[in-house]
């Protein structure tokens, strides 16, 4: 487990490199490692004073690590592991808890009705193009996402992960790369940037 801790940190931490300095293989990211750095800056120096400050950061802290770790793997291996997808529901279900937003079973339930709904768009896609559309990972992580932010915030992060994979599209268009109807691109550091954008909506109260 340490081994697996480790490797995973590097990861991460040669991911943040490569994207924050726009180097290959990773500069298509650097609008998502940018987001969430600059975000967790911006998160930080608005909970000073605030009375649920250091239970929020704690919160924030936990959750950055996994999307981090996250984007690191997705970017690198095209998959999101189920490890961070367990990590990622369980830290949403305790902070869930914690807080009182909505109650646990409601978000458990809501959680598995998202699984259904972009299981079955998944599917629908599948059948109408004849490639998947989005990965089995990011179909869990989505779902996970829902301890976090509430089935409200769904719509949410999925504009900002399509808004910041475009992004990521027109550095690599701009590159020279041939994109084309059927381009593969990893969808996972995009859900994060879009799960952090929204999480942090809600405990500070942020309009979008």
């Amino acid at each position: 487990m340490i081994r697996s801790l480790r490797k995973t940190s590097g990861r991460t931490a040669r991911f943040f490199e490569n994207s924050l300095a726009c180097r290959a293989p990773d500069r298509q990211h650097a609008v998502v490692a940018w987001g969430l750095i600059a975000s967790a800056v911006w998160i930080t120096a608005n909970l000073v004073g605030d009375p649920n400050g250091n239970e929020l950061a704690l919160a924030g802290l936990y959750l950055l690590g996994i999307l981090a770790a996250v984007c690191a793997i997705d970017a690198r291996y095209g998959i999101i592991p189920d490890s961070l997808v367990v990590a990622l529901a369980v830290g949403g279900l305790i902070q869930t808890y914690l807080s009182g937003h909505g109650g646990v079973l409601q978000r458990g339930l809501a959680a598995m009705a998202v699984f259904a709904i972009i299981s079955l768009f998944r599917a629908v896609y599948r059948w109408a193009r004849g490639h998947n559309g989005l990965g089995f990972g990011d179909v869990k992580f989505v779902s996970a996402a829902v301890f976090w932010i509430g089935i409200e915030g769904i719509p949410g992060l999925l504009l900002v992960a399509v808004l910041s994979a475009l992004a990521s599209l027109v550095i690599l268009r701009a590159e020279g790369y041939e994109l084309h109807g059927k381009q593969a691109i990893s969808f996972g550091p995009h859900l994060a940037i879009g799960l952090w954008a929204i999480w942090i909506a809600g405990p500070l109260q942020f309009v979008l």
